[in-house]
Formats: structure tokens, sequence, C-alpha cells
């Protein structure tokens, strides 16, 4: 039996509706996962610059790591519970930092977003893992590392 092309479409488009359920993924209504975790990545980047530990928490999924390099070369193993709560108190000036999203690669359920933070007291770039839990992208973990400022940014 020889399917036509729009039979062809009407079957997958039908197969994968079936899988997509099977697999309890719910198409998020009107926004993309791209999207989605561009938006989780806008609270990790206010979070960061307004020392807003809520939208800290609410882009960290809480158990999540911390890692990176120190100013001297030195290792730095947080959990998130114990990183965000430098987040308390004043934030520092926030005039002259540049945070720019330079990667998102996506994998079912699965994301690596690469940041650059371009600040006038430090350059850093990050790794930020996510994971699609419960239909909301959260960040697993995070990995830093930290260079002197960059020119654009003093």
């Amino acid at each position: 039996m020889r399917l036509t092309h729009w039979a062809l479409v009407c079957a997958l488009a039908v197969t994968g509706g079936i899988l997509l359920a099977a697999s309890g993924e719910t198409a998020p209504e009107g926004t993309s996962d791209e999207d989605a975790i561009r938006a989780v990545i806008r609270l990790y980047f206010d979070g960061i610059i307004q020392y807003d530990e809520a939208a800290l928490r609410k882009a960290f999924h809480p158990k999540a790591s911390v890692i990176g390099t120190t100013r001297d070369g030195a290792q730095e193993w947080e959990p998130f519970q114990e990183w965000v709560v430098y987040t308390r108190g004043d934030a520092p000036d926030p005039a002259g930092r540049v945070n720019t999203i330079v990667s998102i690669d996506i994998t079912g359920r699965a994301a690596v977003v690469k940041t650059d933070l371009n600040w006038p007291s430090a350059h850093y770039t990050d790794y930020l893992s996510l994971l699609k839990i419960g239909g909301e992208w959260k960040i697993v973990n995070k990995i830093w590392h930290r260079e002197s400022p960059s020119a654009q940014a003093q």
C-alpha cells in the first residue's frame, strides 16, 4: 500500500502526539523550550545582578551545584543552597555589567547554556546545565570560569 504525502504527514503527526502523550511531556502553550530556557536565564541574570535571591531560587533547582575557579585559580564547589546566600544584602552597582547568552543547546529535556558575563570587576564564562522537571526548566548545575575584566566592561 502506498501512502500519499498528506496521509504520511497525518500518520506522523498522530504518532508524534501519541509518543508525546506517552512520555508524560506536554508541549508548552505558546512558548517554545528555547523561549522558556531564555526566561530562566533572564531570572538568573536578574538574580546575580540585583542580588535577587527569589529570582535565583526560581531559576535553579534546589539540589543544583555551583562549581568554578576563583581569581587565584583555586576550585570552588558549593551546593546552590550555600551559594545563593551570597546574594543576601545590598547588590553591588550594576552599571557596566553586560550579560549575554552565547549559545543554547537543547536535546529533549536536557539543555546547556553558555553565558558571558562581562563586568567591570571580572569576566565570567558560565556553562549552565538545565533539565526540564515537572514541565519547567531549571538550572541543575553551574560551572563558571573567572578572568580579568574585558576592555568593553571597563
